[in-house]
Parts: structure tokens; sequence; C-alpha cells
């Protein structure tokens, strides 16, 4: 099966963007020591950690809640769908 063209111009978005945000701050870390300010990476390796663990718990947040909404919204005993073996559909 092949990609379809929007799914082509979306994967070649995603990691193009990936790779000008990895630049990027590649960039902020060599250019701020050019600065005569010293870049303790371990502390910056930390930094960008926290941020994205930050990131992830959102993301991850999101995921739950959709998850017990649809659950909620569309469990057996939802008032809703009581009568769809009796009539043959929803009411």
């Amino acid at each position: 099966m092949a990609f379809s063209s929007i799914n082509k111009a979306l994967l070649i978005f995603i990691f193009s963007s990936m790779a000008v945000i990895s630049i990027q701050s590649i960039l902020q870390i060599v250019y701020a020591a050019e600065g005569g300010e010293t870049v303790i990476r371990r502390v910056e390796i930390w930094g960008l950690f926290y941020r994205m663990m930050v990131a992830a718990f959102i993301v991850g947040a999101i995921v739950q809640g959709l998850n017990v909404y649809i659950s909620w919204r569309f469990r057996e005993s939802n008032p809703r769908f009581k009568n769809i073996g009796k009539t043959g559909g929803q009411i």
C-alpha cells in the first residue's frame, strides 16, 4: 500500500521540523559558549530532559483523559444504548 501525497507531506513536515529544532538547539549551545560564558553540558542536558518530561506528562494526561472520556461515553450501561437490542437501532 503506497503512501498518499498527504502522508508524505506530513512525514516531511514532521522530520524537517525535528531537524530544524535540533539544529537550532545545538547552535544555541555553541554560540552561548563563544560569548565567554561557560556552558555546563550536564546542566543543559538535565534542562532538556525536564522540558521533555513536562511535555510527555502533558501529552500523557491528554491521552488518558481522552481514554476515560471514550470509555465513559460509550460504556454498555449508558442509557442511550439500553434499547438497541430490543428495537434494532437507536431511539
